[in-house]
């Protein structure tokens, strides 16, 4: 049979450009070790080995020739004769697969070797040549000499780049990625000295790499499929600058070189390691040793046999890992709490946050882990319809039993609705913490607040004129619930815009027709409610007389809405409810103490009286009475509710706490 050496290396595997180079290096650094091993035996060669890559560079950065030398062996007779032989099985047992040359080849246009040896017990020979396999006799004009103990070794000489397959390369780039091919002989302390010459750039690899490893230890695990018996899993901390490939992943070696890959990053969370560094599981064995295509890029076994090896590095990982997972639970429990806390109708999935959290997988950040609520969420309802649906179609055998799952689905129901219920509770919350957050100062000052307008705009907006259809344009809750039941309000609208003619004045806030109906003949009380402006130290003017003002323009007149239908026909017999929020400084309570208001209300934060005259009532609370009293009314009915996680009711009457 012929061979067609030129069509064996297209056939090759391999990829092109500055992989290709790699390639090439691997091969002779690989050829190297195996050399040095069997000069020195496995004892000694890794203290006693030294490799030597030289790499120079053309002006473009791009490679111009490498030069990788040893003290190994060196090509006696019989190594020279593998050297030439394609695909030879002189160094089977080491994992050498005698196709390296022909990455070379693939690569290189100029191929030199020099090499020295021992003869016989205490002579040395040196022989250098050009190495062509495209030629019958492929190392070409050999020439042999006498060598000495000191020179015992091979050095090969890369040159002249075949134009398709040159890339740029730095001192950089070769160190890191020899460490990442070569991790495995590293970490087992199995690696020569090796080290790189890059122009003027000398960096002793082995010493670069024992600076950025952390090796937590060794186990060996019984991998019971297949053929693949036991495997040894080491448990390593690396620098991440070594290589965005090696980091976070669970590496497959064999004979001491990385086959295969696998990306654990995400699965565990990896990228929040607390000592800053990369995580790495190296596994190892006789059956990968075995199993391992020449090209060393995958396994020749049944695909079963190598997940089980993968499944128990991921269990192996993962109970190394511990002590991260741990912490990261912790921060999905806070994810997962913080989820509910703002949608408690995603807890019909979550009984108990603990025992949720522990059934995630550790790398589900925030985001999933709420796209994954949802989702629960989204099948439970279909469910719930598909039983709904399909309840009419029972089959029970008896009406007790149809009745007791109607029952059932009745519950269903309704557990969902209170939640969703409790789910407008939080929104409320939120709204009552914007509002806080308008009663801060807006300048150094501390003399005005910031939005002073939009504080108004925010429990009801100004200008405007609205029934109790308008719902969701308002938050008048925040002051009282029952204020949303009036059929008619007008905010900040001159009294003429409803049917006082020629009255200019602006109660900010005026409520007629409670309850959505209008009940003729009866005296339906009006509400009133005057803002001060927050931060005010001096009040402008009496907001008690100011409210008694207004009383005394609306009484006698017929109130229209905006299509001139009648509202409410205001008597002198008709109740009137004052409501006036301001902040409570020393010359407001002043005011207010030489009023008809002048009670004070038990917590201090407000006034309260009643003017016979006008038939009216008037409270008086400051801006925090109002947010605390709507904060507290908003948390009872959250609390009732009782259907969320112990953790997220804990967690959100903290909030409320805090936020007093």
């Amino acid at each position: 049979m012929k061979f067609d050496v030129l069509g064996r290396i297209r056939n090759m595997q391999l990829p092109d450009g500055r992989t290709a180079l790699l390639y090439s290096v691997y091969e002779a650094i690989s050829n190297a070790i195996q050399a040095i091993e069997e000069r020195f035996g496995k004892a000694e060669f890794a203290k006693r080995g030294i490799i030597s890559i030289m790499a120079q560079t053309n002006p473009d950065k791009t490679l111009k020739y490498l030069a990788i030398s040893d003290n190994g062996i060196g090509l006696n007779s019989a190594h020279l004769e593998a050297f030439e032989t394609c695909d030879t099985r002189q160094k089977y047992a080491l994992g050498g697969k005698g196709v390296g040359r022909l990455v070379w080849i693939k690569v290189f246009d100029k191929i030199d070797v020099e090499s020295c040896y021992e003869v016989g017990f205490h002579d040395f020979e040196k022989i250098n040549f050009r190495f062509d396999p495209q030629r019958e006799d492929s190392l070409v004009n050999p020439k042999k000499g006498k060598g000495s103990d000191g020179e015992v070794g091979t050095k090969i000489i890369l040159s002249e780049v075949k134009g398709d397959q040159n890339a740029a390369i730095s001192p950089t780039i070769l160190s890191r990625y020899i460490c990442h091919h070569f991790f495995p002989y590293f970490i087992a302390g199995s690696m020569p000295r090796l080290y790189v010459q890059f122009g003027r750039r000398d960096i002793n690899i082995s010493e670069y790499l024992d600076s950025k490893i952390d090796n937590r230890g060794e186990v060996t695990v019984d991998v019971i499929v297949g053929a693949v018996g036991q495997i040894r899993i080491s448990h390593v901390y690396v620098d991440k600058s070594i290589s965005q490939d090696l980091s976070n992943s669970i590496l497959l070696t064999a004979q001491g070189r990385v086959v295969q890959s696998v990306a654990i990053e995400k699965k565990f969370a990896l990228r929040s390691l607390e000592n800053g560094k990369a995580y790495v599981c190296v596994v190892k064995g006789a059956f990968l040793d075995a199993r391992v295509d020449q090209e060393r890029t995958g396994f020749k076994s049944l695909e079963s046999e190598i997940e089980a090896i993968k499944e128990a590095a991921l269990e192996a990982a993962e109970q190394f890992l511990e002590s991260h997972i741990a912490t990261v639970r912790t921060v999905q429990k806070r994810h997962v709490i913080e989820v509910l806390e703002e949608h408690p109708q995603l807890a019909v999935s979550v009984k108990n946050v603990d025992e949720y959290v522990s059934s995630l997988s550790p790398g589900m950040a925030e985001e999933d882990i709420g796209k994954t609520l949802f989702t629960l969420l989204y099948r439970h309802e279909r469910k719930l319809k598909h039983q709904i649906d399909s309840i009419s179609n029972s089959e029970a055998p008896t009406k007790s039993d149809q009745k007791q799952a109607i029952e059932a689905l009745v519950d269903k129901v309704t557990d969902d609705a209170k939640r969703r219920l409790a789910e407008y509770t939080i929104k409320r919350h939120q709204i009552i913490q914007i509002a806080r957050s308008l009663l801060r100062y807006r300048d150094e000052e501390r003399r005005s607040y910031h939005w002073e307008r939009t504080l108004h705009d925010l429990i009801c907006p100004m200008g405007k004129m609205l029934s109790a259809k308008d719902y969701d344009e308002h938050n008048l809750w925040l002051i009282d619930d029952l204020l949303s039941y009036y059929s008619f309000f007008a905010s900040d609208k001159a009294m003429s815009a409803f049917g006082i003619s020629d009255e200019r004045k602006e109660p900010d806030l005026i409520f007629l027709n409670p309850h959505g109906f209008r009940r003729e003949g009866t005296n339906d009380p009006v509400v009133i409610i005057e803002f001060k402006r927050p931060g005010d130290e001096n009040l402008s003017s009496d907001p008690v007389d100011q409210v008694l003002d207004y009383i005394e323009r609306l009484r006698t007149h017929t109130v229209r809405d905006v299509q001139g239908q009648v509202v409410s026909d205001i008597s002198l017999v008709t109740p009137f409810e004052c409501i006036v929020i301001c902040d409570l400084t020393e010359s407001a309570r002043r005011k207010f103490e030489r009023s008809v208001a002048q009670t004070p209300t038990p917590d201090g934060l407000g006034y309260y009286g009643f003017s016979p005259n006008h038939k009216a009532s008037i409270r008086v609370m400051s801006y925090s009475k109002l947010f605390r009293d709507a904060e507290m009314r908003n948390k009872s009915f959250f609390d009732r509710l009782g259907l969320v996680p112990e953790e997220v009711r804990k967690s959100l009457s903290a909030a409320a706490e805090a936020a007093e």
